[in-house]
């Protein structure tokens, strides 16, 4: 202890009075990949690391054009090394700027190289060459998935998994899928990144979630905390070996630095007190079902295609009828199963009627593991003779999967009694009666205008503006339609946009926290959420990582972007006001705490109202 203590003031001392070798060292950009051979469902991690002297006020790279991946999050570490020499003490600095890249294909695709623009010089990397393959990627190439970092932060403490209730079925034969969300990590903005597309299945969503619903639950002897994040019903169309895809998410994950015990007194106040939040990628693993065909042992000779458990009713609108009248037949099949895929039932002999073509309508109820309802058929039936006419039963035929075999059921006859008409020929159509022509009167019925008046009855209804405006609405609904779909389709796909859009939200339920807590008399814990709240938002609305900016890098950053000076200085008296209350808080008061707040609310207001109009 004795003697790091000594080497500590040693160092504190050479910093106050022996001269910095400041730019001793060439600043170096090199840039490299965990692997360079993958499968098409898997991430790569690719690594820009900047080491120089001096180097605190280095830009982020920029990133070549990544048409061939998807950057699907990104972090940031550094680290800083002190050398004595002759007396002379010199700093050097490593910043390891860290991307998880997701290929959108299969293929040898170039990483061109990351350039770095420092004092008016630019470093640019060497380009990395990497082969995409379709599945896993095997052999010496690649390396197990666990090397990349956002898979060393998840592990076994966090990850998503895909249940499903069978993995042998018949053709037609319902699955469900539950994707559950394990963690034992401190999550935040939980969101969807790449669905299934479930190629060779007739899909039927159960449930997804709109909010996290964690409980307990205990898996190898350790507890999580788990979550259904999605329930799917599939329905297979084609037999054989069936691939469903991976579902992948994203999430950001609350890590702790590591601190090295001889260079802890150099260590940034805002990563030892706030701590740093880690982009991660989850996925399920890629499933395989084996999809049988029906059998053909005792298959019914008008099997209608329908699997699951079935009843049949049918109905007439009425048992009276007349030669030439229309009378309406309803049949609805009901029950569990894939209602979609069935076909028509069989009639009995109607040759007592004419028939016209059917309508359907359907049905569905979603339960919270199955699929159910009923499927309604309407035909318009014409007796042609009078009498006692009798029709069914009608039948429908289906294979019934818990029983392994298939299963008829009929409706119970039904009688309807037909009434002579005008004719007992067949009806071509709907039949309207005829009657002679009558003479009604026996002169002219002369116009008595005098009795008579004839109101305008306004404009054309084309030059009508609320016409106009009516005719317009479906339009400006399509319009609203697909820009919100683009917006959704963004925010899971462009990492920046959506830190951008949720930024501004993000701020204020920190300054919410920070209320709630000057009401309960906690400043300290105000003054940590309203840093944090500035921090966080200023990051999220220019897209740079969060961890390791201090007050002088967000300064710079906004003074790029144009932010009034005098918006600058304010943020600076902000953020130095919540490090005092935090390290020395008896020199601050509450209400010092209050007029920081509101000064914060009108810093985050300037900043919005500037890049809103430079966006």
């Amino acid at each position: 202890m004795a003697l790091l203590f000594f080497r500590r003031f040693f160092v504190l001392t050479s910093l106050l009075f022996l001269p910095v070798l400041a730019a001793g060292q060439e600043l170096t950009v090199e840039a490299n990949a965990d692997r360079t051979r993958l499968g098409v469902d898997e991430q790569l991690t690719f690594t820009v690391t900047v080491s120089g002297n001096s180097i605190d006020a280095v830009n982020e790279p920029t990133l070549p054009a990544m048409k061939d991946f998807l950057v699907v999050g990104q972090t940031s570490s550094s680290s800083s090394q002190i050398n004595i020499i002759n007396g002379r003490l010199s700093t050097a600095r490593t910043i390891q700027y860290i991307y998880a890249l997701q290929p959108r294909a299969a293929g040898q695709f170039v990483i061109g190289p990351a350039t770095v623009t420092y004092k008016g010089k630019t470093y640019r990397t060497q380009p990395i060459t990497i082969q995409v393959v379709s599945g896993s990627p095997g052999g010496a190439g690649g390396l197990p998935p666990q090397a990349a970092p956002d898979r060393a932060v998840a592990g076994e403490n966090l990850f998503v998994k895909a249940i499903i209730d069978k993995n042998t079925v018949r053709r037609g034969e319902q699955i469900t899928i539950t994707y559950k969300l394990y963690s034992r990590a401190n999550l935040s903005n939980v969101q969807f990144d790449r669905m299934p597309s479930y190629t060779g299945f007739w899909t039927e969503e159960l449930f997804t979630a709109q909010h996290l619903d964690f409980s307990p639950e205990i898996v190898n002897g350790k507890r999580y905390d788990t979550a259904v994040l999605k329930r799917v019903a599939l329905f297979p169309t084609a037999v054989g070996k069936q691939r469903i895809e991976p579902l992948s998410m994203l999430c950001d994950v609350s890590v702790s630095r590591r601190r090295d015990p001889l260079n802890s007194f150099f260590d940034d106040p805002f990563d030892t007190f706030f701590g740093r939040t880690q982009r991660v990628s989850l996925r399920t693993e890629a499933l395989t079902v084996n999809v049988l065909l029906l059998p053909e042992s005792g298959k019914p000779p008008h099997f209608s295609g329908g699997v699951g458990q079935f009843t049949i009713r049918a109905s007439t609108d009425s048992t009276q009828a007349a030669v030439n009248q229309p009378l309406t037949l309803i049949v609805t099949v009901a029950g569990e199963g894939n209602l979609k895929m069935i076909n028509e039932p069989v009639l009995p002999d109607l040759s007592e009627f004419k028939r016209y073509s059917s309508s359907s309508t359907d049905a569905i109820r979603k339960r919270e593991s199955h699929v159910s309802g009923e499927r309604v058929y309407t035909y318009v039936l014409i007796p042609k003779t009078s009498g006692e006419r009798q029709i069914g039963p009608i039948t429908f035929s289906f294979f019934d999967p818990a029983a392994n075999t298939y299963r008829t059921v009929e409706t119970k006859p039904i009688v309807v009694t037909v009434a002579k008409g005008t004719g007992e020929s067949v009806a071509e159509g709907f039949v309207v009666n005829k009657e002679e022509v009558k003479q009604v009167k026996t002169d002219i019925q002369y116009i008595k205008p005098a009795t008579v008046a004839l109101a305008s009855q306004g404009d054309f209804l084309y030059r009508n503006p609320w016409f106009l405006l009516l005719q317009a609405l479906p339009i400006l609904a399509m319009i609203g339609a697909v820009a919100y779909r683009s917006h959704e389709r963004r925010l899971r796909s462009d990492v920046g946009y959506a830190r951008r859009r949720r930024a501004l939200g993000a701020a204020r339920r920190e300054l919410q926290r920070a209320r709630r807590a000057l009401k309960h008399g906690a400043a300290e814990q105000a003054s940590t959420s309203i840093s944090k709240g500035l921090s966080q938002y200023i990051a999220d609305k220019l897209n740079v990582p969060v961890a390791g900016l201090t007050s002088q890098q967000l300064s710079d950053l906004l003074s790029g972007r144009g932010i009034e000076p005098d918006t600058i200085q304010t943020l600076r008296h902000c953020l130095d006001t919540c490090d005092m209350a935090r390290f020395a808080p008896s020199a601050v008061t509450p209400q010092s705490i209050r007029d920081v707040m509101a000064s914060a609310e009108q810093v985050i207001a300037a900043i919005e109202k500037r890049l809103v109009k430079t966006a």
